[in-house]
């Protein structure tokens, strides 16, 4: 009876201790769990914060092109009022130009996905990474939205002997791989659209690469080609100081600030479109990514940006990341059957 009564006592007590030890692993987790809202709730405030400040000091744009090129032209009208809607703080341009921008995307690889910065992304690169084996893909970069779209066209010196595309074309047939024909960099959107233009018109040139379409246009100033296959809005303001004429614009439709006929016009079913947009490294935070889509647009609709596109022969043109993002995987497609059944460039020939 004894043991009895004593094996009933320890039952309780163990029943009581195991109670106790439930009441306290339940009052912990209580603690462990306001504990973790309160700071995923912090977490959550801090970085609404830190995108409500975001940028707080200076966003640094690289160009993979010469200064004076069109995506130069582009982004520094986008610096003049980009600290209106970010903060006050600038867009710092970079451009590094050597070898079709390449090297200088290749290094952007390796940056930091914060939001400061940021690459300049164009049909040309997309071109590139099927001419020649490049350590990038097209889609390698998380699309943020395109800022503008523009044409092709075929520019000479004011006193060339051309006046029209179809003499231009005529002499080309004539005479066969004697017009040095100047672009922005092999394998870059101008020398795919100088190819594409000779397979068109059946002609053929002596093709001259440069670092970018500004250097191109100097290079054509100074006798270094005898044309340039440009993109706004490389050469207009030339144009419109009556150093150079256009002989024809590979538009779908007439242009108002380029003085020339299109190619369907005059003969030469051609329409040659590119655009140009930004991008950032993946992995960049989703609400950083939208935070510069909304600062960009906000760039891209400012007047005074509108204002000097038209004039340059561009068209402000906005697609959101997801859109931007459709454009590149399209003509990533594209442009790799365009590349493989032309038998362009080395990367599928050999």
């Amino acid at each position: 009876m004894y043991h009895d009564m004593e094996l009933l006592y320890c039952v309780k007590a163990q029943h009581s201790g195991y109670k106790k030890q439930e009441e306290r692993m339940k009052k912990l987790l209580l603690v462990l769990m306001i504990a973790l809202i309160a700071s995923t709730t912090l977490f959550a405030q801090a970085a609404a914060e830190s995108v409500d400040t975001f940028p707080d000091k200076p966003v640094t744009a690289l160009i993979g092109w010469s200064a004076g090129g069109g995506a130069d032209i582009v982004f520094r009208a986008i610096a003049e009022v980009f600290p209106k809607y970010a903060n006050g703080q600038p867009l710092v341009i970079q451009n590094q130009g050597a070898a079709a921008g390449v090297p200088a995307i290749t290094e952007f690889m390796k940056a930091e996905p914060t939001g400061y910065n940021v690459l300049h992304w164009n049909v040309a690169h997309v071109i590139k990474t099927h001419m020649t084996k490049t350590a990038f893909t097209a889609t390698e970069f998380e699309p943020v939205l395109q800022v503008v779209a523009s044409y092709n066209y075929l520019v000479v010196n004011a006193n060339a002997k051309w006046n029209t595309l179809a003499e231009f074309v005529a002499d080309a047939k004539a005479n066969p791989e004697t017009i040095a024909l100047g672009n922005a960099g092999t394998g870059g959107g101008n020398h795919m659209a100088s190819l594409l233009f000779e397979q068109a018109t059946g002609t053929s040139y002596i093709h001259v690469p440069f670092s970018g379409g500004g250097p191109a246009i100097t290079g054509l100033m100074s006798g270094q080609c005898d044309a340039v296959m440009a993109n706004a809005p490389e050469g207009i303001a030339n144009v419109q100081a009556g150093q150079l004429k256009v002989l024809g614009v590979f538009s779908d439709k007439a242009l108002d600030s380029i003085p020339a006929k299109t190619g369907v016009d005059q003969g030469v079913d051609l329409v040659l479109e590119q655009w140009r947009g930004v991008v950032v490294p993946k992995g960049t935070p989703p609400a950083i990514v939208a935070k510069l889509e909304s600062i960009f647009k906000q760039c891209i609709e400012d007047p005074a940006y509108i204002k000097k596109m038209q004039e340059l022969g561009s068209i402000p043109t906005y697609k959101n990341g997801a859109d931007y993002g459709k454009l590149v995987a399209f003509d990533d497609a594209r442009y790799e059957k365009i590349v493989k059944d032309g038998g362009f460039g080395d990367k599928y020939t050999k």
